[in-house]
């Protein structure tokens, strides 16, 4: 009895795995993976390869097969943004008679009088925006309210509060505040600041 039931098991077992098989081999060729044929799938855009450039080499020339992508090759250690790196401009004042100023690009320039010193000084790439600054939150008569610096100035106001022409508090709590500036939504924590 008991081998019976193994001998049925396993007939089962070995009927649906031919099944599967045989399903899975339909589907494939269906999808035409046997045809050697290459067809997009519904829906997918439009392939943006290259067809057959060739290459010139001392000899003659290689055709490449079509379906290969042409791109630049890339260094993955590049920055992706030059930072330009800042001019550094070096003073040096001579004995009383001569001052030598060099710059970032080399230049050399000297004019007359100086004490003997050198100055450096280097001027980078300053980030443009305005500068927000969440300076506190504090508790004013049972309501939260913010001290915000922009540009320099200092403003105190609460939730809802329009300030800095384009600025609005949306909510705060103790440690920091969200903000709006036009649509953009931005949070802070007291002592932070962005560019905006």
């Amino acid at each position: 009895m008991i081998g019976a039931r193994r001998t049925l098991v396993s007939v089962v077992v070995s009927v649906l795995l031919v099944a599967t098989a045989v399903a899975a081999t339909w589907l494939m060729a269906s999808a035409g993976v046997f045809s050697g044929v290459e067809q997009p799938l519904p829906g997918a855009p439009e392939s943006t390869t290259a067809t057959t450039p060739s290459v010139a080499s001392g000899a003659g020339s290689v055709e490449m097969s079509s379906g290969f992508e042409i791109s630049q090759p890339r260094d993955p250690f590049a920055p992706l943004i030059d930072d330009g790196g800042g001019d550094v401009t070096t003073t040096t004042i001579g004995d009383g008679s001569t001052t030598t100023t060099t710059s970032g690009d080399g230049s050399t320039t000297t004019t007359p009088g100086g004490n003997g010193s050198t100055t450096t000084t280097t001027v980078g790439d300053s980030p443009s925006g305005i500068r927000v600054v969440l300076l506190e939150v504090r508790d004013e008569s049972g309501s939260l309210v913010s001290v915000v610096e922009v540009d320099g100035e200092t403003h105190t106001v609460g939730v809802g509060d329009t300030f800095a022409d384009s600025f609005k508090v949306v909510s705060l709590t103790e440690t920091g505040g969200v903000f709006t500036f036009g649509d953009s939504a931005f949070t802070l924590a007291v002592g932070q600041s962005i560019l905006k």
